[in-house]
């Protein structure tokens, strides 16, 4: 019998019920769906979808669903099913507040984006958090065995994390795997008889030798009668195509990612791909999947129809020559069918007037990443000349336990030289250095998806370094380590930062880095350029308030905002009336907030608080805040 959790006392658990857990096989990911298993949909909140399976997010594949909460936040969250929590979480970013139930048969649920959770499992997590005021948690509970029967209210709808107010959803395998949750009952919860639509058309021009991306043509799809249609387009050598299609749903604005993508010619299936379920080690191949060169450029997640080396998404369920269009001087009708999970279809059609290629009837290599941009004129710049040092004394600084010498005493004399090129393996450790060999970014085996031939050029002026990578914006399946030994003029700046720059947009991105002794260090997730300058602004705060959140406890909210470095939250400390307190941050509404369970405030309220951004600028005051009842 399941019991609700009570308030603990010294943090400590009764135990509630033992669930017996079965031992699984490395099957299907699929296996342990079954009829007789139905789950409950877990909110109050509607029945309508913003998002789906499978969609294309900032840096992953998304891996549930999510429910629309009307932009309104403290909706119940149920237990889809029966079972015990096995983890949970809170922070500010990605999940949020997020709950993980383990079930009989291994599987798991997820809800995330969570405002809170129920009371008493809130009140233990409080308990837990408020021994040293620490904001963020991560902590399994399996052995706690707290249960949850289906239908039980396990929290409430929120806004934690990304996004606005919403409820995320997963169904995870016992592997801990993704799985599409409409492939379960709850697909009878939502209503959708409406067919995807196309919208453009990608064209991606293939090097005829190892069909390395070259370019890119857009063209926008006409819609009749009988479908869409994107006319007729003329090639000269191979190409792969890619698709902007989207799929909508009755009564809600939002736009989904389809489910089912084909290419067919004539009666032959060249491609066909289904979002059943991925693994979480490769969901970064989303960037493979989706076009990265076009998605750099324009923001819209193109679904390619051919696949490049590298791509390792179970998705695909045929792709002959990897769904690559190397074909004979003619004229090919091709028409790209994209289906929901509801079996809702759209046809979209195109002919293909190939001029003066030659046929390749088996292609089983598709090179991942381009070639660097054409040589052009380049303004010189100062490379820091000293010794040479070994290649292998880089790898080995490059590591993540070396004890950091000192490099500030050291002086550097400077030349004109221009930039270099170098290409690097997948399936080592290799490392792209200056000439000087004071920059040099570390790539662990497996990280490229491919051998890369890339260009770097430094470029430094008076207040700011820019390290510019040919090509950029490139998707890399593990971080890379970057290391620079400053120049002398830049050593003693103690607010320098490390930015990744959009060269399509001219925008930067704070990376967080470790700044000492005359090195700076970084971990980088994709190949991008990078520029290092001070941040000297320190952060804007607003007059603190105190209201009510959603459970009717009283918080102190402050409004914040650093346009360079962001938030540290982690460092940042709030004092009420002279007790230190849990300092949460909620980074879509730029505010630090005061939570400390049983907060009365009275008439007249101190409060002291110091407020750091990503190098360590502040902002301090203490201010006497009235409050009303």
């Amino acid at each position: 019998m399941y019991h609700k959790l009570k308030i603990p006392l010294l943090f400590t658990l009764l135990f509630v019920f033992i669930l017996p857990l079965k031992v699984v096989a490395q099957e299907d990911p699929l296996y342990f769906l079954s009829d007789s298993i139905e789950y409950a949909w877990p909110t109050d909140a509607t029945q309508y979808l913003s998002s789906t399976f499978g969609e294309t997010r900032s840096a992953h594949l998304h891996s549930g669903i999510d429910i629309r909460t009307w932009g309104q936040e403290g909706y119940k969250v149920f237990a889809s099913r029966d079972g015990i929590v096995d983890r949970i979480g809170i922070g500010p970013h990605g999940y949020g507040h997020v709950i993980y139930l383990k079930h009989s048969d291994g599987s798991y649920t997820v809800y995330a984006h969570l405002n809170r959770f129920e009371p008493a499992l809130q009140s233990y997590t409080d308990s837990i958090r408020l021994q040293d005021n620490t904001y963020e948690l991560n902590l399994k509970l399996e052995n706690e065995r707290i249960g949850y029967k289906k239908g039980d209210v396990i929290g409430y709808t929120g806004s934690t994390g990304v996004g606005p107010p919403h409820l995320h959803f997963e169904i995870r395998d016992p592997n801990f795997n993704p799985v599409n949750p409409l492939l379960t009952n709850l697909s009878s919860f939502v209503t959708d008889d409406l067919p995807p639509v196309f919208t453009q058309l990608g064209v991606e021009y293939l090097d005829i030798e190892n069909y390395r991306f070259i370019d890119f043509t857009l063209f926008s799809a006409d819609n009749n009668q009988d479908g869409f249609d994107f006319g007729e387009i003329e090639i000269e050598g191979p190409v792969g195509l890619s698709v902007n299609v989207h799929d909508k749903a009755n009564r809600t604005p939002n736009s989904y990612a389809v489910y089912s993508l084909m290419m067919v010619h004539e009666s032959d299936t060249l491609f066909h791909s289904v979002k059943d379920s991925f693994s979480f080690y490769h969901s970064g191949d989303m960037f493979l999947d989706r076009s990265y060169p076009i998605l750099s450029k324009t923001r819209r997640g193109f679904q390619r129809l051919y696949k490049v080396h590298g791509n390792r998404l179970p998705i695909y369920k045929k792709a002959v020559n990897e769904g690559v269009l190397h074909l004979n001087k003619g004229t090919y009708p091709i028409n790209i069918i994209a289906e929901d999970i509801y079996g809702n279809k759209s046809v979209a059609s195109v002919t293909i007037n190939v001029k003066g290629s030659n046929k390749n009837d088996f292609i089983d290599y598709v090179a991942t990443y381009p070639a660097p941009d054409a040589e052009t004129n380049r303004i010189a710049y100062n490379w820091f000349e000293t010794s040479s040092i070994p290649e292998e004394t880089l790898l080995a600084a490059a590591g993540p336990e070396l004890g950091t010498p000192d490099y500030r005493n050291i002086r550097f004399y400077y030349s004109d030289k221009r930039s270099f090129e170098k290409s690097l393996s997948p399936n080592k450790m290799d490392v792209l250095h200056t000439p000087d060999q004071k920059l040099w970014i570390q790539f662990p085996e497996g990280s490229l998806y491919d051998t890369l031939s890339v260009r770097m050029d430094v470029i430094q002026t008076a207040n700011q370094i820019d390290i510019e990578l040919s090509p950029t914006k490139l998707p890399i399946g593990r971080s890379a380590r970057f290391n620079f030994i400053l120049p002398d003029e830049f050593k003693d700046r103690s607010q320098l930062a490390l930015f990744s720059v959009d060269p399509f947009r001219n925008r930067e991105q704070f990376i967080s880095a470790n700044i000492s002794s005359g090195l700076i260090r970084a971990n980088i997730n994709e190949i991008t350029n990078l520029r290092i300058r001070e941040d000297r602004i320190a952060p804007w705060v607003g007059r603190p308030e105190i209201v009510q959140n959603l459970a009717g406890m009283h918080i102190v909210r402050i409004p914040v905002k650093d346009g360079d470095t962001g938030i540290d939250y982690r460092k940042s400390a709030i004092l009420v009336n002279g007790e230190p307190g849990i300092v949460e941050y909620d980074p879509e509404k730029n505010h630090l907030i005061y939570y400390k369970p049983g907060f009365e405030p009275k008439d007249m309220n101190s409060i002291e608080y110091r407020v750091y951004d990503g190098v360590g600028n502040q902002t301090s005051r203490t201010v006497d805040v009235r409050f009303t009842r």
